[in-house]
């Protein structure tokens, strides 16, 4: 079995937010990525939406850091909405240090906001959005701390928003230095700029919905027949094969 799938998969938390997903689609917001290599970090905040790219036999250690609920989507639903691999660096390489030094202090010299930047600087600047760190340490829901957390068993694939939206490509490029309120802050600022920013899909571009226990497939199969216009009773039929469970992942793949 390779390691890819035909399908890309994002994770959320909840039930609730896998509704409010299949109901609006998926909803751009800003998410900081802390670019380390040995000569210097820079954090960034970009708009974007990410999904793992991670056949179903070895997702269940990603489902234990994300969530338990999740939609995949075919990958050429993916490839026709402009999605892309990021690009992930070891900290120690000279590619991590050229990139953090050479490349985003270079260009930045002092500015600290993306509208500081002309035109090309943008352009050349969006290969940062695609960047992650290979290894570091994950924090995820109620401030739990994985170390050493290998992100690229993510594979992940990740949208931003294009750079037609050029004031909008980055939230300030500064040093947060772990300050939780700076952080939430900057987040909820930029956020407001793109609160309508959505990347939609159809019901034929669903592979898969997954939930975390059995007892919810029929509730949301219920939820779908409520969102009106999106999911016709023959699009509701045809999901309702789609739908798993964490529960049948831990038993069946």
């Amino acid at each position: 079995m390779g390691l890819s799938s035909n399908s890309i998969i994002h994770f959320t938390k909840n039930f609730s937010s896998l509704k409010g997903i299949l109901e609006g689609n998926f909803k751009i917001k800003y998410c900081r990525e802390t670019i380390h290599s040995t000569l210097k970090s820079i954090d960034v905040l970009i708009p974007m939406v990410s999904f793992c790219d991670i056949p179903f036999s070895q997702i269940l250690n990603h489902i234990d850091s994300y969530g338990s609920y999740g939609l995949g989507l075919k990958k050429t639903w993916a490839e026709k909405n402009g999605l892309n691999p990021v690009l992930y660096l070891d900290k120690s390489s000279s590619l991590s240090n050229n990139i953090s030094v050479h490349l985003i202090s270079r260009l930045i010299d002092g500015k600290n906001k993306i509208t500081d930047l002309d035109e090309n600087e943008k352009r050349t600047l969006d290969i940062v959005r695609y960047i992650k760190n290979y290894q570091g340490n994950l924090v995820r829901f109620r401030k739990k701390i994985i170390l050493n957390y290998r992100f690229s068993d993510e594979r992940e694939w990740r949208y931003v928003l294009d750079t037609s939206h050029e004031s909008l490509i980055f939230g300030n490029i500064i040093n947060f230095d772990n300050n939780e309120n700076r952080i939430k802050s900057a987040k909820a600022k930029n956020n407001t700029k793109i609160e309508n920013e959505r990347l939609a899909f159809t019901p034929e571009d669903i592979s898969y919905i997954i939930v975390k226990a059995e007892s919810e497939r029929d509730v949301l199969i219920r939820s779908l027949e409520r969102i009106k216009g999106k999911y016709p009773h023959d699009e509701v039929k045809r999901l309702t094969s789609r739908i798993l469970s964490v529960e049948q992942l831990k038993t069946d793949f």
